[in-house]
């Protein structure tokens, strides 16, 4: 068996918490893990059965904006972006479909290094017949919404995101552990005290979420 999306294995945990885990539950952890996914993409915003994972998206509308520049700007709901295959702009009632390639087959539009956008320059709008856009500067000032066709996701996943999962998976497993919520143990001469924090939340949920920041959907709104 394996996890919803395999962002993690049950050989991370058990390397990360130093342990080895009975065969007979196995099943279980893969539940665990996937819970542990599920949680993680929750934090970062992803919202598709894909997760992180690279996908095609089809007929996503956004609102888009005309910067200052004159470049029509656009941010996806998943990142990072890969490729455009299909765009059109809606005003109202009236919908144009947007040109992607010139003649010798170039991509009009720009993909910025990091991934979270797409930037269509005005000097290489192509339009077949519109009433409304002959250039962004028709648009920049009036609200409009793009539809498009990408592909966007990790074809790897992240090694911080990979092992932020399997944090929040070992706070999981550490929970079902300590059922009682021991903070302190003592056996003779030995004792052993673990911190505790004002909210409740264990350092695997707040270091996986530190690593996790950086990969956060909401960073590339702004």
């Amino acid at each position: 068996m394996a996890s919803t999306l395999n962002y993690a294995t049950e050989v991370d945990l058990e390397n990360l918490l130093l342990i080895t885990v009975d065969a007979s539950f196995s099943s279980q952890i893969d539940t665990w893990i996937s819970a542990a996914e599920e949680m993680v993409d929750n934090y970062l915003g992803y919202t598709t059965a894909s997760g992180l994972w690279q996908e095609q998206i089809t007929g996503e509308f956004n609102e888009a904006r005309v910067d200052g520049d004159l470049n029509l700007v656009i941010h996806p709901r998943k990142k990072p972006v890969s490729s455009l295959s299909s765009l059109s702009i809606q005003k109202g009632s009236e919908i144009t479909t947007i040109g992607l390639t010139n003649g010798s087959g170039n991509n009009r539009y720009i993909i910025p290094v990091q991934a979270d956008c797409i930037v269509y320059p005005s000097f290489e709008l192509s339009v077949s017949s519109s009433v409304m856009l002959n250039n962004w500067a028709d648009i920049k000032f009036s609200r409009f919404y793009t539809k498009i066709n990408y592909i966007a996701g990790y074809t790897t996943i992240p090694g911080p995101v990979k092992l932020a999962t399997t944090y929040f998976a070992a706070d999981i497993f550490m929970r079902q552990a300590n059922k009682e919520g021991l903070t302190y143990l003592s056996q003779g001469r030995i004792a052993k005290r673990w911190s505790e924090t004002m909210d409740g939340r264990s350092n695997f949920i707040r270091d996986g979420e530190r690593m996790l920041n950086y990969y956060k959907l909401a960073s590339g709104w702004f």
